[in-house]
């Protein structure tokens, strides 16, 4: 059936999977990168549309002050670290101007509490692991390219509303859902106090509850010990029936 706008699938859920997990390095290099305001400010224009140094020091000189001659610094360390990229294009002007777009896709997530610290962050989400009902969806995205611009931007506001609306439900669940894991984790402080377990026991037993398939050198290197030390806690935890 084809699509108008009058007629599209609504969404279901959000259905874009990120695919790929950053390691602890490559998230400690993406919170130096992120730590200086202009230069989420320019990734934040770069990710409506490309923009030239110029213009951008236009936009950016009205918020904040900010030299030309410090936004191609920052537009240089960005692209060395793979967030955004450039390229000449000619002028009739005169010469060829160097124009800048945002490269990459990142969604980072950092969960800090009295019982929780978790951070991570994913990239190069995958558009082929949308879910049946939502690659519905990209097919209406596509078809309002044959349409009229009024028509094709009714449709398009739709979708974009509807996305919102998904991306919001699942934030707020995936609030619900850190709200009980900091409950799980007091309870499993309490439940190791009660054994009588040491810090680094305590620690050894949050990491083996989150980590289905931790090894011993893995929970090693996590919690910066020796090996043999693990395995003396992992028996002592056995022994008490905390683990199996």
């Amino acid at each position: 059936m084809g699509l108008n706008s009058n007629f599209y699938y609504p969404i279901t859920t959000v259905g874009i999977q990120p695919e790929v997990d950053m390691s602890f390095e490559e998230v400690d290099e993406l919170f130096y990168l992120l730590e200086n305001p202009t230069r989420r400010r320019i990734l934040q224009l770069l990710s409506v549309e490309r923009l030239y140094p110029l213009k951008m020091h236009k936009q950016l000189s009205r918020e904040i002050d900010v030299t030309q001659q410090a936004i191609v610094k920052h537009l240089k360390i960005l692209e060395e670290h793979g967030l955004v990229e450039s390229k000449d294009e000619p002028s009739n002007r005169g010469p060829n101007r160097r124009v800048y777009t945002a490269s990459r896709e990142i969604s980072l997530h950092i969960d800090i509490g009295p019982s929780t610290y978790k951070q991570k962050a994913e990239t190069d989400f995958d558009i082929s692991t949308l879910s049946s009902q939502n690659k519905r969806v990209l097919v209406a995205i596509e078809e309002s390219r044959h349409m009229d611009s009024r028509a094709r931007m009714d449709l398009l506001s739709r979708v974009s509303e509807d996305l919102r609306k998904s991306v919001d439900d699942v934030e707020d669940e995936r609030r619900s859902l850190m709200a009980l894991i900091g409950e799980l984790n007091r309870e499993i402080t309490s439940t190791a106090q009660g054994a009588e377990c040491d810090y680094q026991e305590r620690r050894l037993l949050h990491h083996i509850l989150q980590n289905k398939d931790y090894t011993i050198e893995s929970a090693a290197a996590s919690l910066s010990l020796r090996e043999p030390e693990v395995r003396v806690m992992l028996e002592s935890l056995q022994k008490r029936g905390l683990t199996r």
